[in-house]
């Protein structure tokens, strides 16, 4: 994998994409249990995903950059990332308020309860270690997906194959850009993975 195809992928699969990822995939395999048939609820529900967990933060940073409060966008030191972090956590719960009043779904509010938790988690791990946020969103993501396809025994095995593979090309292009070490790959991958599936046991 070349430099520039790894620079390619740290940024189609940045952290803030997922959640308006899992939501596509929620939409593409569109089951019985989500109670939504209706295409214009979903491109509400993706608009709201996209202005509030994406656009709005996305601006906020330049903001923050342009005000010297963070030194570059990329969030490389640990220094700079503590307050996009915690303003992503804020704009994740106000997603999760939003969807959890409309009461359209429950697993659409719980992503966002998900990934709040995750992204608290990583502000505080970032204290004192750089953890890998894209391995960490990934391995998140892999787990959600798994049990949300085995749970609803949904007849479409792609989303899952689709996000392993996924989860090593960002693992792989992280590496090669050395924006982390290996470990800090592997632990964030496994730490979103445990986190997400505590998170599911302690619903039953």
């Amino acid at each position: 994998m070349g430099k520039q195809l790894a620079i390619f992928i740290s940024y189609l699969f940045h952290p803030l994409w997922m959640p308006l990822y899992v939501m596509l995939i929620f939409w593409n395999i569109n089951t019985k249990a989500m109670f939504i048939s209706n295409d214009v609820v979903w491109l509400y529900i993706l608009l709201v995903v996209f202005i509030n967990t994406l656009l709005i933060p996305v601006l906020l940073f330049w903001m923050m950059k342009r005000l010297n409060i963070i030194e570059s966008l990329h969030l490389d030191s640990q220094k700079d990332r503590f307050y996009p972090f915690a303003i992503i956590g804020i704009f994740y719960l106000t997603t999760w308020y939003v969807f959890s009043r409309l009461e359209i779904f429950t697993y659409l509010s719980l992503v966002f309860v998900i990934a709040a938790i995750l992204v608290f988690l990583a502000l505080a791990i970032n204290l004192f270690w750089k953890i890998s946020i894209h391995s960490m969103s990934m391995g998140a993501m892999s787990i959600a997906v798994l049990y949300l396809t085995a749970v609803h025994f949904i007849d479409a095995a792609w989303p899952v194959y689709l996000v392993f593979i996924m989860s090593g090309l960002v693992g792989y292009a992280r590496l090669k850009l050395k924006a982390h070490s290996s470990s800090q790959v592997y632990v964030g991958f496994v730490l979103g993975m445990l986190a997400v599936t505590i998170f599911f046991f302690s619903l039953l």
